[in-house]
């Protein structure tokens, strides 16, 4: 039997080097399905930021989200003693736990179910279904891609508008980030905006230029 709200979740800012990690429940009575799914028919990733603000304005009316950002000098503290998926593990599910009435589901960070549903449990969470690009599935998921996005851009231009540094996107495929990264002076101001935990820090200061794509 269906529950009369579903939930979705999803998040932004798992692969850049610099800015935070935003995960985002979104939480929807099942009788806007039709709505969402006219809203979220196309790959959220494939949208113009522009795009993305017109969309999340519309989905606000009918759904509500919640969510949490994880700032660059938590994940910093964080990963001395966790994964990365752990760390989304747990927030994940504290964003889902509190459902108590909606059919949830998630976009995987783990390769595997069996091993992301093991980190779930840790955290008393097993209600849930849990695939591979969800947000390409679910439009709930995708609802929830949107908002995270938007809320990490957002987030990103206040950065640049403290540091009076334009450093682009924060992922290492931007060639902006790969130049302010290399720039002594927007390092040593920029310190506790930059994950220092990620590998890809010291491969793009080491000018060994990768391919990343954005999440």
């Amino acid at each position: 039997m269906f529950s009369n709200y579903i939930a979705g979740v999803d998040e932004a800012g798992r692969g850049p080097v610099i800015g935070p990690l935003v995960i985002c429940c979104a939480v929807c009575n099942r009788k806007y399905e039709k709505k969402l799914r006219e809203l979220c028919k196309k790959d959220s990733k494939k949208l113009s930021p522009s795009q993305r603000e017109t969309i999340l304005d519309e989905l606000k009316k009918f759904c509500d989200f919640k969510w949490v950002e994880i700032s660059a000098e938590d994940l910093n503290k964080l990963m001395e003693k966790s994964s990365l998926n752990d760390i989304e593990a747990m927030f994940m599910a504290g964003l889902i736990k509190p459902l108590k009435n909606a059919d949830i589901f998630i976009d995987m960070p783990d390769r595997y179910g069996r091993t992301f549903r093991t980190r779930m449990k840790r955290f008393n969470c097993e209600k849930f279904e849990a695939e591979h690009k969800a947000d390409e599935k679910y439009p709930i998921v995708a609802a929830a891609s949107i908002f995270a996005k938007v809320t990490r851009d957002h987030k990103i231009e206040k950065i640049k508008e403290q540091l009076g540094y334009d450093f682009g996107s924060g992922y290492p495929g931007d060639e902006k980030t790969r130049a302010a990264l290399k720039d002594p002076e927007f390092l040593k101001k920029a310190d506790k905006f930059i994950r220092k935990k990620w590998k890809t820090l010291e491969t793009v200061k080491q000018q060994k230029l990768i391919n990343y794509e954005s999440d």
